[in-house]
């Protein structure tokens, strides 16, 4: 049975509101999913975590297999007046659908069996937090380290860009750069991005690969790579050669590249 809200000041529409900001994430412990795809990922890797899912009201006149298939799973769903629905979305087009769903508790700091991890210093933009969450399930990787500094993961544009990796990544918030050196202590070689010298990926893959089984991948902010304090932790820096007269790459595509690389 969905149930029909027609008061904005309603709790539930209170909610959503609030989760689409930090301060209202850090206060409800909870984040925003928007868009078919997103609450179906979410419906499918993290059902035990949705607080309730929303609809608007064109959603339901359109939408009564997808509502069927939903109902069916006993989930909590609520539907909202279109122009209501709209104003608490944080798409520019919105699909009319849309769930509050609490974070999960952040993964123990336990790599003993990962081989794998990322670390991220500073990225600050959502849609490259998202990219890199996404492309990191992708290549493998099996814990992603969130510095201080760093956008927060549950940002509305961030989860729509995992495309649902934010449901299957475990995250590890770090506020001190001295918590690397547990990494380094328990065998894992730090290998930062770097824009101000090192040894070229290109060339030194094959000597990288052999060198260290355990390998944390450091990638720092757009802006200003990885910062000072970070670089003085790493054991090895490493640089994308690059052609023409580009002197960067965007954060997410140079991610990629090391991901995949290393």
């Amino acid at each position: 049975m969905i149930e029909k809200i027609t008061a904005r000041h309603n709790g539930k529409i209170k909610l959503l509101s609030a989760v689409s900001t930090k301060k209202g994430r850090e206060k409800y412990g909870s984040f925003l999913v928007e868009g078919k795809r997103m609450v179906s990922e979410a419906v499918c890797y993290a059902k035990n975590s949705i607080n309730f899912i929303a609809v608007s009201e064109l959603f339901v006149n359109n939408n009564k297999e997808l509502l069927n298939e939903l109902e069916c799973t006993g989930l909590k769903i609520v539907s909202v007046p279109d122009s209501i629905f709209n104003s608490i979305a944080d798409t520019a087009t919105p699909q009319g659908i849309a769930a509050a769903v609490s974070k999960p508790p952040a993964a123990e700091p336990d790599v003993e069996e990962a081989e794998r991890v990322l670390i991220l210093d500073g990225v600050s933009e959502p849609g490259n937090m998202g990219t890199i969450i996404r492309t990191a399930e992708a290549a493998g990787i099996e814990y992603i380290f969130i510095m201080r500094g760093c956008v927060d993961v549950y940002n509305p544009k961030t989860v729509r860009a995992t495309m649902g990796s934010i449901f299957r990544m475990k995250f590890i918030y770090l506020n001190k750069y001295e918590q690397i050196d547990k990494l380094r202590q328990s065998g894992f070689k730090v290998i930062a991005s770097s824009l101000r010298g090192g040894i070229d990926l290109r060339e030194n893959r094959d000597k990288i690969l052999k060198s260290c089984s355990r390998r944390a991948v450091v990638v720092g902010s757009e802006a200003f790579g990885v910062s000072d304090e970070l670089l003085s932790r790493a054991d090895l820096k490493v640089y994308i050669p690059m052609n023409g007269s580009v002197e960067s790459l965007n954060a997410a595509v140079a991610a990629g590249i090391l991901m995949y690389l290393i």
